[in-house]
């Protein structure tokens, strides 16, 4: 039987930029500390804590830009931090919401299930987010046929189906390519 492919994220221009300037402003304010160091700036524990900082900044920043992922099957949604991927069911989702994340303004979608903690998945460094989206919503569809969309989501992307992961409706042909 023939089983659906995801739809898989595509990292955007803005995604590479915000990247590499949390890694310069990561290096600067590493660098400043180390000069401060040597100064003998005091308290020296407040130097060494900015200096990790710093250091997390980098690190934040090649997360952001080459490390994370986000892709969406029909079975489940995995997430990627820091090269790892984690899956997440989307049996029991009730209802999703969208709020706009404040780092860089883009869409974060808010998932809700009875039995488990709300879910929030950051597209904003996306190229496809509007995809990405719909594919997540018509997945959570096809697990719940009854789930809530948000007006403020149903506004901006309307309502399940969308035609990405399941069937549109008054439709009989399914929309997506079969592998």
């Amino acid at each position: 039987m023939a089983e659906l492919r995801g739809i898989v994220s595509k990292r955007s221009t803005q995604t590479y930029i915000v990247a590499v300037g949390l890694m310069v402003m990561g290096l600067a304010l590493t660098t400043l500390c180390f000069a401060a160091w040597f100064q003998g700036v005091e308290p020296r524990w407040s130097v060494i804590l900015f200096g990790l900082l710093g250091v997390y900044m980098v690190f934040l920043g090649v997360d952001e830009g080459w490390l994370s992922g986000l892709e969406v099957t029909p079975r489940c949604l995995r997430l990627q931090s820091f090269g790892r991927w984690q899956e997440y069911p989307l049996e029991g989702l009730e209802a999703a919401d969208g709020l706009r994340d404040i780092l860089a303004g883009g869409l974060q979608l808010v998932l809700i299930g009875k039995e488990r903690e709300a879910l929030k998945v950051p597209l904003r460094r996306y190229r496809n987010a509007g995809q990405l989206a719909q594919a997540l919503l018509d997945a959570a569809w096809l697990h719940n046929p009854d789930l809530v969309v948000m007006p403020r989501l149903a506004r901006r992307l309307g309502t399940p189906p969308f035609g990405v992961m399941a069937a549109r409706k008054g439709s009989r042909k399914p929309q997506w390519p079969l592998i």
